[in-house]
C-alpha cells in the first residue's frame, strides 16, 4: 500500500499541490553558515538546449554593468536543464538572471532603497533596510557571506508556452510588491479563474524546481537557489557549497599560466 501511495504521489500534478508558507531569511544568521568553497566553474545558460530559453533581463533593461548572458555554476546548470525537461509538454523554462557582477547588485539595491525612501520619506532606517532586503540582497563578495547571485548558486526563472511567451505569474519579474511573494495566491479563499491560473503556474514552477534540489526565496516567486547560503538555510544543509564567484577572463588565465 505504501508503494502504491508513493506511485500516486509521484504522478501527481504539481499544480494540485499548494506552495508551503516560509518565513523570510534572517540575513545575519544566514551569513554564519559555513561555506565549503566548491571550485565549480560558471557556465553560460545559453548553451542549454530546448526547452530552456535565456533572456538576460538586466542587460535588456540597460542596467549598468549587466552582461548579455546568464551564468550559473555547473551544478545549477544541470539542475535547471533537468527541471525544464521534466515540465509538461508545451511548457518551457526561461532563465532571466544568474550570476551578477557586484556593480549590478549594488545598482539594484541602491535604486530600490531610493524608491522606497522616496515614497516613504519618514521611514525608519531599520525598516528601510528590511524592506529593501525583502527583494534585493545587500551587495557582498565576502568569502563568508556573498550575495546569493554573486555566488553563481542563485537563478531567476519563469515559465513559457511552446511559442516562448511567458506564462502569467501574477507579477512581472523583479516587481517589488507583496503579490510577488511566492505563496501570495495560496491565501485566496475564492480565487478568480485568472488567479487560479497564476497560482497553478507558480505551483508548477515551484515544485518542478524543488524536485531538482532547489529552494525558493519566499518573497520572490522567480528566485531559486542551489548550493548557496540561502539553499543551506531553507534546505537544512549544514554548509553551503558555493562562495563568491568571478567570471574567467583572459587576464586571469595569463596570470595563472605565466
Amino acid at each position: 500500500m505504501t508503494q502504491d501511495r508513493s506511485s500516486r504521489d509521484a504522478c501527481r500534478d504539481p499544480r494540485h499541490t499548494p506552495i508551503p508558507l516560509a518565513s523570510e531569511p534572517a540575513w545575519s544568521q544566514l551569513r554564519q553558515i559555513a561555506i565549503q568553497g566548491l571550485d565549480e566553474p560558471l557556465v553560460p545558460m545559453s548553451l542549454a538546449p530546448a526547452p530552456v530559453k535565456v533572456f538576460p533581463a538586466y542587460a535588456r533593461l540597460g542596467i549598468p554593468g549587466a552582461i548579455n548572458e546568464c551564468y550559473v555554476r555547473e551544478g545549477v546548470y544541470r539542475r535547471v536543464l533537468a527541471a525544464a525537461r521534466s515540465l509538461p509538454q508545451g511548457v518551457g523554462l526561461i532563465v532571466l538572471d544568474g550570476w551578477r557582477p557586484w556593480r549590478v547588485q549594488q545598482y539594484l539595491f541602491e535604486t530600490l532603497m531610493e524608491a522606497i525612501s522616496g515614497n516613504h520619506p519618514d521611514i525608519a532606517e531599520d525598516e528601510l533596510l528590511e524592506r529593501t532586503r525583502e527583494f534585493v540582497a545587500e551587495p557582498s563578495t565576502s568569502p563568508t557571506g556573498p550575495s546569493p547571485h554573486l555566488s553563481g548558486g542563485a537563478v531567476d526563472v519563469t515559465l513559457c508556452d511552446e511559442d516562448g511567451l511567458p506564462l502569467p505569474m501574477g507579477t512581472l519579474f523583479d516587481e517589488a510588491i507583496p503579490a510577488s511573494h511566492t505563496a501570495f495566491y495560496e491565501a485566496k479563499e475564492a480565487p478568480s479563474a485568472t488567479e487560479r491560473e497564476v497560482r497553478d503556474n507558480r505551483r508548477l514552477l515551484y515544485h518542478t524546481m524543488a524536485a531538482q534540489g532547489f529552494t525558493n526565496l519566499p518573497s520572490e516567486w522567480w528566485h531559486f537557489d542551489f548550493g548557496d547560503q540561502l539553499w543551506a538555510h531553507y534546505g537544512g544543509h549544514p554548509q553551503a557549497l558555493y562562495g563568491p564567484a568571478e567570471l574567467d577572463t583572459i587576464e586571469n588565465r595569463w596570470r595563472r599560466q605565466l
